[in-house]
């Protein structure tokens, strides 16, 4: 039986009682050696990792990526989702690495993880950070890593002692043992319990075959558990034959005694969720001493304080094992919330059974880190979406509001949206790329002429060395270019996503204007008009013109020409005019740009400057 023995911990430890003839401090002494006399017990780290001042309804929330492989976008919208509820209640962000599954790590994962976080203005207040670079490098370089934080260390693999000690505190209380099972036993148990559970379902449908209308549940499921839980219950002398044989084990963690029961909470997201039990006896400790993820997330987010966990929803099925975990180790249970995962459709093909026909319907599935290159934070950064674009992007899939908030605050950083976590879409979001680049559009739109200078240079440095060569050359010649029709409620919103940038700022350099061997005149300009139509409007040029003034010289030559002063009177009688004054204007335009989309042309000119325009001019002369 259980009973409460009251310990300096957050709450009251629970301990089973001893069964005859068990010593669990003898097997404590015999697992771990020298290190069981040094552990420390649960109150001393109580002591050690305080609870943190902070401001009542503070979050103290966390993102802990293993570092496997590229940043998942679904990273960066947990990591995005974790942050603002944090900052939003005056709480702590923290990064921790959970990097126990040492076989699967991958080299540059860490720099990856940060530096992407970093880009995305997701930089946590503590955990793992980059320092600043050092002064006096000639060449642009990035610090080293550094634990910034008193509640580290924020790398798993450096908690290792910490772990063991909670784990020798379970072995002390009932609720951990050793396993010592090798690779073959736990794959015959595994084959057994195949074999079973196939047998099960041949028995039930041999009995609906039948007609019999009650059915047997199949019961059996692979894992460790009840009667193949070998090591479960053995006496010492057996795990001391086990120890001097060489044996390697691993510490699991004992399932409830009564699996027939249910444990529910109230998930962040959700709602109100009720599971079964856990009724396997989950490894704690490897056999390497390493932690599974299971075990060292319980311990860590008890001492680094946590109060929210917000994460997928692919760690739902854990919730049982966490619960337990938590209850067991006397930890009161952080708050749980389950964001469900940017998703994708599927066309789907299959044969109706009955008619033949093929039958297409749509699919939903998470975003692939196989099949899917948008799951890849690179891919938003290779197609030239600003990172701001790609956040308020997901703040789109976080909550439906903050498209209607946006457009009421045209002119707020997306951190003034109120992001409230029960006010999380508790359903998967479809990715949508045509969304993202609406978004980006309007993104563009708001930022100065600097801003898109600065950032669509760092792109063009990775993406279009060429066009980026051009913009340093002299940036305030570009950010002239790029300020044209900039700002106020009708901003330029050519520029979508960076790669836009060329077609955009071409015509400003004499090298790409220069490569042009077509140019898209008016239809309604036939050739033998082009010239005297250019050098009039060469001959009338004037740089000090105001834009009315400049337009009405054109109409003037226009009409003259035997072409309508307004558009409206062409439509009305197009037999009797030979086009309109904006043929004659877009004459003009694509003359000196090069293209018939171009920004407001009396601007471009000033800024291309009078010897430039007249050079264009002139080249049709």
């Amino acid at each position: 039986m259980d009973k409460q023995a009251p310990t300096e911990t957050t709450l009251p430890v629970t301990v089973r009682e001893p069964g005859p003839g068990e010593d669990r401090d003898e097997l404590v002494r015999l697992l771990f050696g020298d290190a069981a006399a040094s552990a420390r017990r649960p109150e001393e780290y109580e002591a050690r990792y305080p609870r943190r001042a902070l401001p009542k309804g503070a979050m103290v929330t966390r993102f802990a990526p293993s570092p496997t492989g590229f940043m998942h976008i679904g990273g960066i919208f947990v990591s995005l989702i974790n942050k603002r509820l944090s900052v939003q209640s005056e709480g702590v962000f923290f990064l921790r690495l959970e990097d126990t599954d040492v076989k699967r790590a991958i080299p540059g994962a860490i720099d990856t993880i940060v530096d992407s976080l970093a880009r995305y203005d997701l930089s946590p207040q503590e955990g793992v950070l980059r320092a600043p670079a050092k002064e006096g490098d000639r060449a642009p370089s990035r610090g080293e890593f550094v634990q910034q934080g008193d509640y580290g260390p924020y790398i798993q693999t450096e908690r290792v002692e910490i772990y063991r000690d909670f784990a020798i505190d379970l072995i002390r209380r009932g609720f951990a043992y050793p396993c010592f099972c090798t690779v073959e036993e736990l794959d015959a148990i595994r084959q057994e319990q195949e074999a079973l559970q196939k047998k099960a379902v041949q028995e039930q449908k041999a009995l609906q075959e039948k007609g019999v209308q009650e059915q047997r549940a199949v019961a059996i499921k692979t894992g460790y558990y009840g009667r193949w839980a070998k090591w479960r219950d053995a006496p010492l002398a057996r795990v001391k034959e086990a120890l001097a044989s060489g044996t390697p084990f691993v510490l699991r963690l004992r399932a409830p005694d009564d699996v027939s029961g249910r444990v529910e909470w109230k998930d962040g997201v959700k709602g109100v969720i009720s599971m079964p039990v856990n009724d396997l006896d989950t490894i704690l400790l490897k056999s390497d001493g390493i932690p599974t993820y299971h075990f060292a997330h319980a311990v860590d987010d008890h001492l680094m304080r946590t109060t929210h966990v917000i994460r997928g929803d692919e760690w739902i099925s854990s919730m049982p094992l966490h619960l337990q975990l938590f209850r067991v180790l006397g930890f009161r249970p952080v708050e749980y919330a389950h964001v469900p995962p940017i998703q994708k459709l599927d066309r789907v093909e299959e044969a109706d059974p009955e008619t033949g026909e093929t039958r297409v319907s749509d699919a939903r599935r998470k975003l692939s880190k196989r099949k899917d290159p948008e799951a890849n934070i690179e891919y938003y950064r290779e197609i030239g979406v600003p990172e701001t674009a790609t956040i308020e992007y997901l703040l789109n899939i976080a909550n439906s509001a903050f498209e209607d908030w946006r457009k009421a605050n045209p002119d707020k950083p997306y951190t003034a949206f109120p992001l409230k976590l029960n006010k999380l879409a508790p359903g998967g979001a479809l990715s949508d790329l045509v969304k993202l680049k609406s978004v980006s559009q309007a993104v563009v739109s708001r930022m100065s002429a600097e801003e898109v200078y600065a950032q669509g240079l760092d792109w063009a440095r990775t993406y279009d060395r060429e066009l980026a060569a051009l913009m340093e050359r002299d940036p305030e010649f570009t950010k002239r270019a790029l300020g044209i029709e900039r700002g106020g409620k009708k901003s330029n919103k050519r520029i979508v996503t960076w790669p836009d940038l060329r077609p955009q700022l071409f015509f400003f350099y004499d090298e790409l204007y220069s490569g042009l061997d077509s140019f898209d005149f008016p239809e309604n300009v036939p050739e033998a008009d082009r010239k005297p139509l250019l050098r009039q409007m060469l001959d009338v040029f004037d740089p000090a013109d105001s834009k009315e003034a400049w337009f009405e010289k054109i109409r003037q030559i226009a009409v003259a020409s035997g072409y309508a002063g307004e558009v409206k009177q062409y439509k009305a009688a197009p037999e009797s005019w030979k086009g309109h004054v904006g043929d004659v204007s877009m004459l003009l335009r694509v003359a000196v740009c090069g293209t018939r989309n171009s920004p407001d042309l009396t601007e471009v000119m000033a800024v291309l400057g009078e010897p430039r325009v007249r050079a264009r001019i002139a080249r049709f002369l």
